[in-house]
């Protein structure tokens, strides 16, 4: 698939630049078919000159003849973004949102135009192309827009599609879950240095190992409760670790942390009535 349609991207931090990246990597998207939306004039003319898209500040002028828009602002800047430019976008362009806790029906409502909305929960991955992306259609969005959707996030990465009613707990799952796995080899580094590695040793250990084991899950069949036996010796070094684990609570933990990431996308979604 190669798509001719105007491609507008409003913001341009690190998840609209992978995107952009991935798309023209992939040939899903040319380069001179993509304009950014970016009120940091040198953040639009940095985009500008690696990628070879076009920049502009200026909304009215980039939405023009645009047959799929983009918003990849932040959550708090979508009441604002939509107040002031949702008339502009043009009727039958597909609208794709990335802003966690903002729902299609909070979108529809501030595009007078009808626009077809489509809401994705992507990752940071998605810089490397191993990006992880749920997609859900709004009221508006038919079968061929949810198609599109999963084919643009799929050219950075899997995308799968799923229910808008899910999306809170996919945003707390796999959207914030990178910085929970993050942080396990974070810690883990730091047990490794502290107990006599040096820090970049003790880092590509964890790294390396953390890579390698989600590559397990994802190809051997396996699951990870079975992967996870099938490493577990009977009193041995493994088993002393989880043992530790379960004491000091490590699944409760891990099953609060995804409820509080849900609970907060429920309440950005309140701030956008």
């Amino acid at each position: 698939m190669k798509l001719k349609q105007k491609t507008v991207i409003f913001g341009f931090g690190a998840m609209g630049s992978a995107l952009a990246k991935g798309w023209i990597q992939s040939k899903l998207i040319p380069a001179s078919r993509i304009t950014v939306v970016e009120v940091d004039v040198q953040k639009g003319r940095d985009a500008s000159r690696k990628l070879g898209i076009k920049a502009s500040a200026d909304p009215a002028a980039a939405l023009k003849k645009a047959g799929l828009v983009i918003l990849a602002v932040k959550p708090q800047q979508m009441r604002e973004l939509l107040e002031e430019s949702g008339s502009l976008f043009p009727k039958g362009a597909l609208v794709v949102s990335i802003a966690a806790g903002v729902s299609t029906g909070q979108i529809e409502k501030r595009l007078p135009n009808g626009n077809p909305v489509v809401r994705v929960m992507p990752n940071t991955p998605a810089l490397l192309g191993a990006g992880m992306a749920a997609v859900a259609p709004g009221a508006r969005a038919k079968s061929a827009h949810v198609k599109l959707g999963l084919a643009l996030f799929s050219a950075v990465g899997k995308a799968v599609q799923v229910r808008e009613d899910q999306l809170d707990l996919v945003t707390a799952l796999s959207g914030s879950g990178p910085a929970y796995f993050f942080h396990m080899i974070e810690v883990l580094t730091e047990a490794g240095a502290a107990g006599g590695l040096e820090y970049e040793t003790a880092l590509q250990l964890a790294a390396q190992t953390a890579y390698g084991s989600a590559r397990m899950v994802l190809e051997t069949g396996k699951s990870p409760e079975a992967l996870r036996v099938q490493v577990t010796s009977p009193g041995g070094t493994t088993q002393a670790g989880l043992k530790v684990m379960d004491e000091k609570g490590f699944r409760e933990t891990m099953i609060a942390a995804v409820a509080a990431a849900r609970d907060r996308g429920a309440e950005l979604r309140k701030m956008n009535d």
